[in-house]
């Protein structure tokens, strides 16, 4: 078994009033705070506790005068218009796309991070983008929806909360890809805004949680089973990594499965990035894994690996392929009112199969 790393964003500035200047500084709905000028951030199940001029593991929030900032309120790293299957959820609006956006930092150390280039910095600087903006830009691009990605999208909570509702009001759907860690509290608030939904990162098991991540594997659970009964459409990716989570692929399953047969679960295979320099996921545990866990849930996939049968949507009754992929997008789907053509079984898709708008067109 490989030895942890850890990697948290390192913060390139110092809480101060001159970050009061900057629109993007905004004081945070998620806190509680203290006597003695000490603040606790209640945005994930960190919890991180802040005395006067701290900042928070994920980097991007600070106490300044005994009041919890985030620094990354329309602070956009990125944005670009990608197909949903890429996320992936394929079983959210197939054959549809999203304004993509991202912010710096993560509440996460992972030492695999492959967008380790926004995750592992926390900055207060670069582009301000209003939140209307992201709605027109999805609008005119013919994007049907909005998401945030990249990076943890819980550390752009607010400003999504408000570009969730105006996407609500146009038509667009509104999802996020997450490690799924935000509280109860913040899937709250994002559902209410109008977000319908989450592809979460199951990182492992609970040894991997706990050794790889600082984290809690069962506060994790808590969150995603919120969501999934608040209505949220929720799929989950197992990132596959030799010497760090393989061998907790039966706990894995088990967990996913918990949420129902019909849950989706990505099974992603793994290759070096940032500080894990890990041989890749063989591709014949992969197909073991795949198929093992057809056993227990109606709906899995295999990522990145090119041509792989287990990319298509396969009925469960019947075994027709009712929506096939060809890398990251949806070449056809073949749906009678949500039913497999076929015979009749009801597929669960959330939302309708729509067109792509011009993918990949980069607004910022």
């Amino acid at each position: 078994m490989s030895r942890a790393v850890y990697s948290w964003p390192a913060p390139v500035y110092k809480p101060g009033e001159y970050l009061l200047k900057l629109p993007n500084v905004r004081e945070s709905p998620y806190q509680t705070r203290e006597e003695g000028g000490s603040v606790v951030c209640t945005l994930c199940h960190r919890r991180c506790r802040l005395p006067p001029g701290k900042i928070g593991a994920c980097g991007m929030r600070f106490n300044l005068g005994g009041r919890l900032y985030t620094a990354a309120y329309g602070l956009l790293t990125a944005a670009e218009s990608r197909p949903m299957e890429i996320k992936p959820l394929y079983h959210f609006y197939p054959g549809t796309s999203a304004v993509t956006i991202s912010t710096w930092g993560c509440n996460f150390p992972c030492a695999w991070c492959q967008n380790w280039h926004l995750s592992k910095t926390a900055s207060p600087a670069g582009a301000y983008v209003p939140p209307e903006r992201v709605v027109e830009w999805a609008l005119e691009n013919g994007d049907s929806g909005v998401n945030v990605s990249f990076n943890e999208p819980t550390l752009l909570a607010e400003y999504a909360e408000e570009v969730f509702r105006l996407a609500r009001a146009r038509g667009l759907h509104a999802s996020i890809n997450t490690n799924g860690y935000l509280t109860e509290e913040a899937v709250r608030r994002l559902a209410e805004a109008g977000m319908e939904g989450m592809n979460i990162d199951i990182k492992g098991g609970r040894e991997t949680y706990r050794r790889w991540l600082a984290a809690n594997f069962d506060k994790f659970l808590s969150t995603a089973r919120h969501a999934k009964g608040m209505g949220i459409h929720v799929e989950f990716t197992y990132l596959v990594i030799p010497g760090v989570n393989d061998h907790e692929a039966e706990e894995v399953i088990e967990a996913v499965a918990s949420f129902g047969r019909e849950t989706p679960l990505h099974i992603t295979a793994y290759y070096p990035a940032h500080k894990l320099f890990n041989p890749p996921t063989p591709p014949e545990l992969l197909e073991e894994l795949w198929r093992r866990a057809r056993r227990e849930l109606d709906y899995v996939y295999v990522g990145n690996v090119p041509g792989h049968p287990g990319q298509h949507t396969y009925c469960p009754r019947c075994g027709y392929a009712v929506i096939k992929r060809a890398g990251d997008r949806a070449v056809k789907i073949e749906l009678a009112q949500g039913r497999c053509p076929k015979c009749g079984w009801e597929i669960p898709i959330r939302g309708k199969p729509g067109k792509y708008g011009r993918l990949y067109r980069s607004f910022i």
